[in-house]
């Protein structure tokens, strides 16, 4: 019984191709809208989550100064990065915390850049890497990969490694010169381009990053000991949070109060923000699927009207009331899985050609790495199942209409 009421609705949705088509569209355009939004909220999510096991729930991020960049709840925001100004810090006090395992840090100027094969100067953000931040630290630096040439060594100072566009925006290559500060450095190592929106905490889009050992800023500064950030690995085992408090506390009684975020707090606080942009525009979206569950009630009303006869005649030669409501909501309920089925495919192309667009443009984009629409199984199947569900609730009063008509006035409707 159940397939000939499925092979019935199909017929009828056939037999109005136009209408049905129309219908079907307006459940196409919710759908896709949702599909495509969902999948891209999962897949920025989900990219969140992978840079964060990367770089690893263990770590502390110290910034000198008591209040810096605040976000809600106080402590540094997610995207106060940039434009770090170096402080003095006692790194051995900091060492001797309890449960600190490592620490490694970054000195962050802006400094005039040149070169012999590039006209004129300009400003550009050095990073000075201090002993070991990178080795000690690989998940902040995992897209510091050499194309060609070296890295530092403990004894270089007048020595850069150069993102690949900026030494091609440079003119140089392995052996040759750059000039910092009226300083000349020689070129070491260049990096391997990455996709764009990859980059590091600190320095931003590597492929534009300018890398010198922390001392040879510290020689062009004449001073020593000053830092814009500190990388802190908590000991294994150590609760992170007592760490950051107790880091805090320590360097306020010598006098040097500083700022600390967990990974985990950061990455809490960006999947917060993700979520609730997804959950707003899920719901404008959830609105185009509310119009085109309107436009399956109009059309089924139309044809319970134009099939009034044909429903006579059904009741006439014994079906029951439940058959004739049973058949509706399959009919509405097909138009509302084939919307849904196209709605998918649509949502799928969509989301797969903006996540390169929204990559770029994501708030988490300094920390590195990029997002790609994800299609989770029980996004596909609840859509499928939901667009169905959303199809038939649409048709309950049309097809309670149909089936409440008597054989007689059904039989004389002309």
């Amino acid at each position: 019984m159940l397939f000939d009421y499925f092979d019935l609705a199909l017929h009828n949705i056939r037999s109005r191709k136009l209408r049905s088509w129309l219908t079907v569209l307006g459940i196409v355009i919710g759908v896709t809208a949702v599909v495509a939004l969902i999948a891209i909220g999962q897949g920025m999510k989900r990219a969140v989550e992978r840079e964060f096991e990367a770089i690893g729930y263990d770590t502390i991020i110290v910034f000198p100064g008591a209040s810096f960049a605040q976000g809600p709840g106080g402590g540094p925001g997610p995207g106060s990065f940039g434009g770090l100004q170096p402080q003095a810090l006692n790194l051995d006090a900091l060492r001797q915390v309890p449960q600190v395992a490592q620490i490694g840090y970054l000195r962050i100027e802006t400094a005039m850049v040149t070169s012999t094969k590039m006209e004129g100067q300009g400003f550009l953000r050095v990073t000075g890497l201090g002993p070991g931040v990178k080795e000690n630290f690989g998940g902040y630096f995992r897209y510091f990969v050499l194309e060609s040439g070296r890295a530092f060594a403990p004894d270089d100072q007048f020595v850069a490694v150069l993102g690949n566009r900026l030494a091609a925006d440079l003119g140089v290559t392995v052996g040759d010169e750059i000039t910092i500060d009226n300083q000349s450095f020689r070129v070491i190592g260049v990096l391997q381009a990455v996709e764009l929106g990859r980059g590091g905490i600190g320095f931003g889009n590597i492929n534009n990053a300018l890398f010198v050992p922390s001392k040879a800023l510290e020689a062009l500064n004449q001073d020593e000991g000053k830092v814009s950030l500190v990388l802190v690995k908590a000991a294994k085992g150590a609760k992170v949070a007592d760490v950051a408090t107790r880091i805090k506390a320590t360097m306020s009684r010598l006098g040097t109060p500083v700022s600390t975020v967990t990974a985990e707090e950061i990455s809490q606080r960006i999947s917060g923000v993700l979520g609730a942009i997804q959950m707003t525009l899920a719901a404008i979206a959830a609105i185009s699927l509310l119009v085109g569950a309107v436009g399956v009630m109009n059309t089924m009303y139309t044809s319970v009207l134009e099939r009034t006869r044909e429903i006579g005649i059904l009741k006439a030669i014994g079906a029951k009331d439940s058959h004739i409501l049973s058949l509706f909501l399959i009919e509405s309920g097909l138009i509302g899985l084939i919307g849904g089925a196209i709605g998918i495919v649509c949502g799928v192309m969509l989301s797969s050609g903006a996540s390169g667009f929204i990559t770029r443009a994501m708030v988490f984009g300094p920390l590195g790495g990029g997002a790609g629409a994800e299609f989770s199984p029980e996004l596909i199947i609840g859509t499928l199942v939901f667009s169905f569900v959303l199809g038939a609730l649409s048709e309950v009063l049309p097809a309670r209409q149909a089936a409440q008509l008597r054989p007689v006035e059904a039989l004389r409707y002309e």
